[in-house]
């Protein structure tokens, strides 16, 4: 269930995205694209794409095509913010200055770089 109803209001999921390291390499805007505030699944992958992501890399040219497309569809689905972060720090190292995470609404707002 992407929306959830609770005491007569709605409560937004939270989507992430994760990065393949796609021909070696992480790029920015982050390993993870944390998406708050999104209507539903479909609002959450235009919202993403807007922050950087983009799919079909391979098809595309971009990618690499013996190690895939570069982003993932949803990775998962988190009923808070502190559960997303959690998520995808997991196992976290630095990848060459790329941030971790980036945590992204429909508001277009940049909330958090990690």
């Amino acid at each position: 269930m992407a929306m959830m109803l609770i005491g007569g209001r709605n409560n937004k999921m939270i989507y992430s995205f994760r990065q393949n390291n796609s021909g070696g390499y992480y790029t920015k805007p982050a390993k993870n694209i944390i998406v708050k505030n999104a209507r539903d699944a479909s609002h959450a992958i235009e919202i993403a794409t807007d922050a950087g992501m983009y799919v079909d890399g391979v098809a595309s040219g971009v990618d690499c095509s013996c190690c895939g497309d570069r982003w993932y569809g949803i990775d998962d689905e988190h009923d808070t913010l502190d559960d997303a972060i959690a998520w995808v720090s997991d196992g976290y190292r630095d990848h060459d200055g790329i941030p971790q995470y980036i945590v992204v609404d429909d508001l277009d707002v940049l909330d958090t770089v990690l």
